[in-house]
């Protein structure tokens, strides 16, 4: 017989396991668990007997632990950080971030300005006050979507409307500040506006352009993957402002379910500022009449091949 009864073996497998889980909450959480329970198992029965129960309840243990590793493996949450311009714009990917909060992952999004200057709507005038409704409205929608709390990083503007020095003022400040809330929040994924800005918005652009620049000065392109939310022709309207891409160029599409994309439509209602209640009558009767509950995604990649010429 061993040294130890079954009932200690396990409960020192499952001691080791616990201390794992704990010290390794984002990676390689299954190989350490699966190498534990091997060494642990080995060296407290195989070398030490030839007893068939012994040895049978080794193996019951050792597809034990294959199994409570998978586990761990799979509750293992994700976060995602998405980065944009405006309060509403993360609602352009709301049933996206709604997905991914009810799995149990951890959603941010980071807003660069208040919208304090978007009376479209709204007969609040221009203004802090106004900057400072829009970031209610936000927190409404994020409550509705079921994530974190939006980060503000207050920038002014990210465009010339107010002259060239005040933009780009905003603009580094906007850099440092992304750069310290991304290091802090390491992310697992990155969402941002393509090249496009969604449908041209000059201030979704340089936010796009923003973070873009940001991962290729630090080498975090691998680090932090960065996706941007992209539209197919087939979905855009005939007298639609929406940008498209090529469905060659799609590499991710996420499927989400009633749930979320009912989450998104609830959060639309936060935004009273910035849509009257007939637009969002409109754009809820849209997204419910999409069946498809689909998203697609461009990721943002860099090929590191070195060349010394334009062609081959």
């Amino acid at each position: 017989m061993t040294n130890m009864t079954t009932q200690q073996l396990l409960k020192s497998i499952l001691t080791e396991l616990t201390s794992i889980k704990i010290r390794n909450k984002k990676t390689h959480a299954n190989n350490m668990l699966l190498q534990s329970c091997r060494e642990r198992l080995v060296r407290a029965t195989y070398p030490r007997t030839n007893d068939q129960a012994i040895m049978r309840t080794s193996l019951a243990l050792l597809i034990f632990c294959f199994a409570l590793s998978s586990l761990a493996n799979a509750q293992t949450p994700k976060t995602i950080l998405g980065i944009f311009a405006h309060p509403d714009d993360e609602n352009m990917i709301g049933s996206v971030l709604a997905k991914y909060a009810r799995l149990g992952h951890h959603v941010y999004i980071i807003i660069a300005t208040d919208g304090k200057d978007g009376t479209r709507v709204t007969r609040i005038p221009a203004g802090d006050s106004l900057g400072a409704i829009r970031q209610q409205e936000t927190i409404c929608a994020c409550q509705k979507l079921k994530i974190n709390p939006p980060i503000y990083l207050h920038i002014d503007r990210l465009d010339t409307k107010f002259g060239v020095r005040p933009y780009l003022n905003g603009r580094k400040k906007t850099i440092e500040e992304l750069k310290k809330h991304i290091e802090r929040i390491q992310p697992d994924v990155l969402i941002t506006f393509g090249p496009d800005g969604e449908y041209g918005h000059s201030e979704h652009i340089v936010t796009g352009a923003i973070v873009t620049e940001l991962l290729l000065k630090e080498g975090w392109v691998e680090k932090y993957p960065l996706y941007f939310p992209v539209d197919i022709k087939e979905d855009v309207l005939d007298n639609d402002e929406l940008s498209y891409i090529d469905k060659k160029y799609i590499n991710l599409k996420i499927v989400y379910s009633d749930e979320d994309k009912q989450k998104m439509i609830e959060a639309g209602k936060c935004y009273v500022t910035q849509f009257t209640p007939e637009e969002m009558q409109e754009m809820s009767d849209v997204v419910t009449q999409n069946k498809a509950n689909t998203r697609y995604f461009r990721r943002f990649m860099v090929s590191q091949k070195s060349r010394t010429e334009f062609w081959d």
